[in-house]
C-alpha cells in the first residue's frame, strides 16, 4: 500500500471576517471559527484519502486573539497522523495582517463508507522534520486520549 505524505493532505483557505461572523462584542464568534477549522480539517481528510468521514473529536482548541470585522485570515489544515478509521488533523488560523496564529485546534475525523460504516484509512508519511515533530506531537495526544477512555 502507497502511504501518503502530511504534505499531499495540505489545505488552505483564506476568509474575510464579515459583520455575520461577529458576536455581540463585535469580535469574531468563537462557535464560527471552529466551524471554518472544521470545514479546513475536513478538506484536508479528504485529500488525504478521498472517501467520506465524519468529525468525531476536537482537541485542545485554543484561542490566541480577538478577530475583527475586516480582518484576512487563512486556515491551513493538515492530516498529520492516522489510525485505523482515525484522520487527526492540525487546523491552524493565521492572521493576514501579521501572520499571526490567531486560532489553532486539532480535529479528529472518522473515515466512513457509503453507508456510513467506519473504514481503513492509509497510513500517512512525515516527510521533514517539522512534519515528524507534528506527528510525534498527535501520536502523544493520541495516547494520552486512548489512556483516559
Amino acid at each position: 500500500m502507497v502511504h501518503a505524505t502530511i504534505q499531499h493532505s495540505e489545505f488552505s483557505h483564506a476568509y474575510k471576517v464579515v459583520a455575520s461572523d461577529l458576536n455581540q462584542y463585535g469580535i469574531m464568534h468563537g462557535g464560527r471559527l471552529l466551524t471554518l477549522c472544521d470545514e479546513a480539517g475536513y478538506i484536508s481528510a479528504r485529500k488525504h484519502d478521498n472517501h467520506g468521514c465524519l468529525t468525531r473529536a476536537v482537541h485542545q482548541a485554543r484561542f490566541h486573539r480577538a478577530v475583527e470585522q475586516g480582518d484576512n485570515l487563512t486556515f491551513c489544515a493538515r492530516v498529520g497522523l492516522t489510525g485505523h478509521s482515525s484522520l487527526w488533523v492540525f487546523v491552524e488560523v493565521i492572521s493576514g495582517e501579521d501572520a499571526q496564529c490567531i486560532m489553532d485546534a486539532v480535529f479528529v475525523f472518522a473515515a466512513i463508507d457509503e453507508q456510513l460504516k467506519i473504514r481503513h484509512v492509509p497510513a500517512v508519511r512525515a516527510e521533514n522534520d517539522a512534519e515528524k515533530k507534528l506527528q510525534a506531537r498527535l501520536k502523544r495526544m493520541r495516547d494520552q486520549v486512548l489512556e483516559q477512555g
